[in-house]
């Protein structure tokens, strides 16, 4: 068997590829990487041919967003739009007990299997500690600025969200949006947190300026699996589909998905499931109020957002849900998931969709499993869990 064909510093050359994701973190990906010197590329959003090419490919008991992935990268390569010798792909992996660990080897072997054994495999983990052999970036420079492209990311996607099903202009929402992602870029580029305030100062005004049908409206809050749900093709495009029927719709954060970890470490320490240095501990210990610092000073500026629903610090969040599930539950967005059905619950929102992927198993416990306890704590709430995999059809999903 070949050995692993790995990036090297000669690679550097290379467009890096990355899986479209959402509309409302992926355009800002590739100014991040420019500012590294870095030819980052997302692709267009998948089809329904991906689900067929990962279907041949990737073992049909793999979940559903790795068929998903992996087919459209197979298919970016052999519809010719890029050449193998000059490009490479990059790939997250969570790690521990959640299948997007096998992610990388599996790609490995469809890449292979297409012709494509000379296309090297990029993984970055905020958990690993280390960035590949050959990449030549500053691993904590990265971070901070992908940290910033989350949090202020999310922000818009609160602001438009909660207009769009409001708008009395079709598409009034979605330009605002698409304008100050464009304008957040300088500030990106540069990984300067302040311009970036200023900017989402200026983007609170110009969506409360956006004229709408000011009245009540249906509120559902959709989440679950950290791509199903924010990726429109592989939910069915749930989330437009709820906007045309004139229902606001509420998201969890993504920022939240990688906060967890601070408390998950802190929770691992005590009950003495983790060994943690002394310089591991002060770094957390330091790294960890700054963060919660900064992200006050972003809901301060949401405040002014005529329908802002603030955000739970999630270590109060955490405490919360411990009534409904045990912090030990770590795997993918482990006790996370249950925390934001709880965090949407406490703000008065009544309807939740939670959305699992065939062939995700913690998803499974820590969403659809926890039901009965939520109906328990929560009897007023309305809890509708749906399976989303490759042989779903939409007719299925809508009824």
């Amino acid at each position: 068997m070949p050995a692993e064909r790995r990036y090297r510093v000669s690679d550097r050359e290379r467009t890096i590829l990355v899986p479209w994701f959402s509309p409302f973190y992926s355009p800002l990906l590739p100014v991040v990487f420019k500012s590294f010197g870095c030819r980052l590329a997302v692709l267009p959003p998948q089809e329904r041919d991906a689900v067929e090419t990962g279907l041949r490919f990737v073992n049909n008991d793999m979940c559903y967003p790795a068929l998903l992935v992996i087919g459209d990268i197979v298919n970016t390569f052999r519809s010719g739009r890029y050449d193998p010798s000059r490009t490479a792909v990059l790939l997250t992996q969570t790690f521990g007990q959640c299948r997007a660990s096998n992610y990388l080897p599996l790609l490995r072997k469809a890449l292979d299997a297409a012709g494509c054994e000379d296309v090297p495999i990029l993984s970055f983990s905020t958990l690993d500690g280390q960035t590949p052999s050959g990449f030549g970036i500053d691993r904590k420079k990265l971070l901070q600025k992908l940290s910033l492209t989350l949090v202020f990311a999310d922000a818009l996607a609160r602001l438009y969200l909660a207009t769009v099903a409001r708008e009395r202009s079709p598409g009034e929402a979605t330009r605002v949006h698409t304008a100050y992602l464009e304008r957040m870029e300088e500030g990106l580029a540069q990984g300067r947190f302040s311009v970036l305030l200023r900017l989402l100062r200026e983007a609170v005004a110009v969506f409360n300026a956006v004229p709408v049908h000011d009245r009540a409206l249906p509120v559902v809050g959709v989440l679950g699996e950290i791509f199903v749900k924010h990726n429109a093709f592989s939910n069915h495009h749930l989330v437009s589909w709820l906007v045309e029927r004139g229902v606001e719709v509420v998201m969890p954060s993504l920022a939240g998905f990688f906060l967890q970890h601070f408390i998950n470490e802190d929770f691992n320490r005590r009950a003495v499931l983790r060994r943690m240095g002394g310089a591991e501990r002060l770094m957390l210990a330091l790294l960890n109020p700054l963060i919660r610092f900064r992200l006050r000073q972003v809901e301060a500026v949401l405040e002014g957002f005529r329908y802002n629903r603030p955000a739970h610090d999630l270590r109060d969040l955490a405490r919360e849900t411990r009534r409904a599930i045990s912090l030990v539950n770590q795997a993918g967005e482990g006790w996370l998931l249950t925390a934001e059905m709880i965090a949407m619950i406490s703000h008065g929102v009544r309807h939740i969709v939670c959305l699992q992927p065939f062939g995700c198993l913690a998803n499974h416990i820590t969403g659809k499993g926890i039901e009965k306890r939520l109906r328990a704590l929560y009897p007023d709430v309305n809890l509708l869990f749906l399976d989303m995999d490759a042989g779903a059809m939409i007719v299925v999903t809508e009824n």
